[in-house]
This record gives C-alpha cells, structure tokens and sequence, in this order.
C-alpha cells in the first residue's frame, strides 16, 4: 500500500480549556478588524486592550509545581475517565485570573472555572420541566413602606431574596432607608452570585458601559470635527492651503478670512436657499427702536468660516454631499443649503476681482516681448466647455450637445489680459452654441475700443463685427483645403501661437478646480455662471501667469 503525509500549513485554532468557556483565537482576530470609536480608528491599530489573552500552561522544564496547580485547578477528566493533561495548544483566557494574567500575587486561574460546589441533597427529588422550574423560583416581593412620622423609625420587612444561598435576616437591627422611593430591596449575596436580580443588574451594567463607550467615542470624533481644528488642518502649509482650498497661499487665506470678518455682519443674515416654491411667513411686528433680528429661523450649525470652508473644499476637490456631512457632522440637506446659498453669495462678493482694465495699466503690464510683437494688443478671447449630465429633455439634449468634445455641455467666453489675468467672462450657453454667436451676444464687443488688437483662433469670424468699431483681429491664416500652407503663414501662425497660448494656461489655471474638471450634476447647472466666476477670482489672485 502507497502510504501518503500530509503537512498542515494552516494554523491551529486555539480554544480556552475551561469547562463552558468558548473563547478562541478567532475572536481577537475578528475583534481588531472592527471600528474603534474611541480613537477614531480600527481596534488593530488602536491603543485599546482585547477583550482577552490566552495563556500557555507552564512548562514541565520551567515551573513544573505551577502546571501541576494549573491542572488541578481546571479540574478535566478524559472521557474514559482518566485524569486530563493538557497539550502544546491548550491555553486559558484571562477572564479566569484576577489580574487578567498570571502574575506573583495570583499566578493561577480562580475565576469562572466551570464548576462550583452546590449543597447535594440527601433526599432524591424526581427531576422537573423546565416551566416548572421556572414557576418554582422565587421572587422578590416588594413591600411598600408606610408614612412615618418625623420621630417614628421604619422597620424593615422580610425580603424574599432570590439568591442561592439566602442570608437569615432575623437578629439584624432594623434599617431606616434614606431613599426618595416608597419601596426598598436588599440583597446580600456573594461575589459570584447567579441570582435573577444580580443578573438583572450585571446586564443594565454591561449596558451602560456600552452607552458611556459610544458617547465617549462621539464625543472624541466631534471635537476633531470642530469648526477651529478642521479649518486649522486644511490650513497648516501653502501646500495644504493649496491642494484643499484652491488659494496661492496661507497669507492669501488668512486675508480672506480677515475679509470675512467684514462680511461676517452680512453673513449672519443671510437665509438659506430652499428652492423656489416654498411658503414665506409674513412679516413680524417689531416694537419702534427694536433692532431687527439676524437671521430668521433655527440656530446655524456652522460658523461663517466653517461654511466658506465647505464651499472651498467643495469646488476643489467636488466632494461628494454625504462626505462633505460626515466632515462637518451636519445634514446632507444642510449642505445643498449652505452651496446653493454660498455660491451666489461668493460670486457677488468676488466678481469685483474679473474687471476690464484701462488701456494705460494693459501697457503698463505688457511683458517686454509681448510689446514688441503687439503694441496694441488689448486682449486674447478663447471658449472652453464644462461637462454636464445629460438632461432628461430631449430638446435640451439636443442643445447641449457638442460635436467638439462629443458630451453634453455648457460653453463660456474667456478674455484675458496681456499678462495673463483673466479680464471677461461670458455666461454659459449650451455646448451647441458657436464661438462667433456667443461673442457677438455676450457684451464683449461692446468693451472694445477703437485701435485695439484681439488675438483669437480661428473659429472666431468677429473681423466685420470689430472693423465696425475700427479694431483688429489677428487669426491664424485659414488651413483648409490647403495641402501645404506657405512659409509666411507658417511663420505667422506659430508667432500668433506662441501669444495665444497663455490663454489655455489661464483656463487652466480656472479648471484646477476638479468641479470644471468632471461631470456638474444637473441640479447644479443653474450655479454654473456663479461657479466659474469664485473660480476665474481666485485665479487672479495667483501670481502673474505673463512677466
């Protein structure tokens, strides 16, 4: 016969060897995988002890008195009767030794061993049901005490305890409770007493605890969630401020804060966005000299630095409204508020920072270069597009869709300065709309003057519509139908290049907001003029894109 060896490479559970306790190895092993609301993490990589050890017996080499005690005191028998010795695997847990381990001042297992020495009765009694054990138990009687008068004492009644091993409570002296309640129980048991009361009370104990853990645990994780420390974090570094808020700097933020405090008078007064058809209440009647109110409604959740924060992180990284709760510990609701409220309130603080220059300071701040090849050069325009979810509508549909970028989209009109800031922005039309239409309809014709030089591409065909106000366009010469185009347009079309390329980066420099960058929701199309207006301000508060 072919005989076969298998090796386990697995490892062997191990399992506590006290009678009727179940604790093993996988316990611990499930237990560090759960969330620790304490400190906020995982309890493998927390500072909380397990719930338990499990111990080795002593070896014969090592401490062959103390395996021998150990052995007794579990107090096992084999199945054929004979006395139990333990194996390399068998361990025991460290609920079973008063200092949870074996230590000098009690090195062996004492507690919950398995088996305790009840009184045997001489008489045999048949065996009962189980109902009929249930019924046959004792309960305690609660006895109601009566009034007494000032000088009167109390005597206490006899008491049913339901303990085991009842106590005889005649020859005690009578005791006057100094309790607010017209009852009054007692029971003097033992330390490991199994009475229903005891139990009763171990259980609404073990309760409580939990209750106090979790309170403990929410606790800890709203004050790393306040208003001071989550702004302090985001804030640490430029980096930080950088990759989190979309500012140059910490000084560019701390200033805008200083600027908050400015609006803070107004801020406080401004009521949520709650849609369109909603219900308003009719005006108070104040008493003459009465200042008027801050703000109509519940008491705000946030500080006004808390919510610009959210609207920041918002446009930034476009974080997701559950995230940006679960960050702020408030509603998911109360976040569209506080961005539908937020973004118009931004974009009409900060639109004062996207404003059309005077011809004087434009040529104060031409770069060297730019001067020599466009002396009268006023701007450089360029469309970029937004991608948007894809309307229910099909006319809308229809409208939104760009045969450019192959999605649905929304269209907007840039202009920018000579160095590089972004001067112009139209409002968004639907990605359909041509680059010539929404020049002509945007009001940016209207800003030009005579004499002034506009870079564009060439799908802008304005020349007419700027001749008429005796200005110029400079295009790169027409590609199409030519197989080969010659060396002046070739040179003309790199130096028109070479100028119109800082338009692309000023784009850019607006779409490191990830908002523009994805996919807007539909339920925030309606936001979108504002949006790209808080993102064009603060790209011009980042240094010159043009020196």
């Amino acid at each position: 016969m072919l005989s076969f060896q298998f090796t386990h490479s697995f490892a062997v559970m191990r399992i506590c060897c006290i009678f009727g306790c179940t604790n093993n190895t996988n316990h611990p092993q499930k237990w560090r995988k759960q969330f620790c609301t304490i400190h906020n993490r995982v309890y493998g990589t927390c500072y909380c002890h397990p719930p338990f050890v499990l111990h080795p017996f002593p070896t014969v080499r090592s401490n062959p008195e103390g395996r021998l005690r150990w052995i007794k005191t579990v107090n096992r028998k084999n199945p054929d009767g004979t006395n139990w010795t333990p194996s390399s695997d068998d361990r025991i847990c460290s609920k079973h030794f008063k200092d949870r381990d074996s230590t000098i001042q009690n090195p062996y297992p004492t507690k919950h061993l398995g088996y305790q020495k009840l009184p045997v009765s001489r008489e045999s009694t048949p065996r009962q049901s189980v109902h009929e054990r249930v019924a046959a138990r004792p309960k305690p009687v609660v006895h109601a005490l009566p009034k007494a008068e000032p000088d009167d004492h109390l005597e206490t009644p006899p008491l049913d305890t339901p303990c085991d091993e009842q106590q005889e409570l005649e020859g005690t002296p009578p005791y006057t409770p100094q309790l607010d309640h017209n009852y009054y129980f007692s029971c003097k048991c033992s330390e490991d007493c199994k009475c229903s009361g005891c139990i009763a009370l171990h259980k609404e104990n073990l309760m409580l605890q939990h209750k106090l853990q979790d309170l403990q645990g929410r606790t800890a994780t709203d004050n790393l969630k306040t208003g001071d420390s989550l702004i302090s974090s985001l804030t640490r570094t430029d980096e930080d401020v950088r990759r989190f808020t979309g500012l140059p700097n910490k000084a560019t933020f701390v200033a805008l804060s200083a600027y908050l405090s400015y609006l803070s008078p107004r801020a406080a007064r401004i009521k949520y966005w709650v849609g369109i058809k909603t219900t308003t209440t009719p005006l108070v009647q104040r008493k003459p000299g009465k200042p008027s109110p801050k703000k109509t409604g519940p008491q705000r959740k946030l500080s006004t630095a808390e919510e610009f924060s959210l609207v920041l992180l918002k446009l930034k990284l476009n974080l997701p409204i559950y995230f940006l709760a679960n960050l702020f510990s408030i509603s998911q609701g109360l976040v569209s508020k506080i961005l539908n409220t937020w973004i118009k309130f931004l974009s009409s603080e900060l639109k004062a920072l996207v404003f059309w220059p005077e011809k004087g300071v434009v040529w104060q701040s031409m770069p060297p270069d730019m001067k020599h090849k466009y002396r009268t050069l006023r701007c450089t325009i360029d469309c970029t597009e937004v991608f948007i979810e894809r309307p229910r509508n099909l006319e809308l549909q229809a409208l939104t869709w760009s045969d450019y970028k192959h999605h649905n989209t929304v269209k907007f009109l840039v202009a920018i300065s000579t160095n590089g800031m972004i001067c112009f922005l139209s409002k968004a039309w639907v990605g359909r709309t041509s680059d010539q239409l929404i020049t002509r309809e945007s009001g940016f014709l209207n800003l030009i003057g005579p004499g002034d030089l506009i870079l564009a591409d060439r799908g802008f065909t304005i020349r007419e519509d700027l001749m008429l106000r005796r200005a110029h366009l400079e295009i790169p010469p027409p590609s199409k139908g030519v197989e080969q185009m010659t060396r002046g347009d070739t040179m003309k079309t790199k130096k028109i290049a070479n100028a119109r390329i800082h338009v692309e980066r000023a784009i850019g420099r607006m779409k490191i907001f990830q908002i523009l960058q994805g996919t807007l929701p539909i339920t925030m199309v309606p936001l979108v003029d504002d949006i790209i207006v808080i993102c064009a301000a603060i790209a011009n508060m980042q240094p010159p894109l043009v020196k």
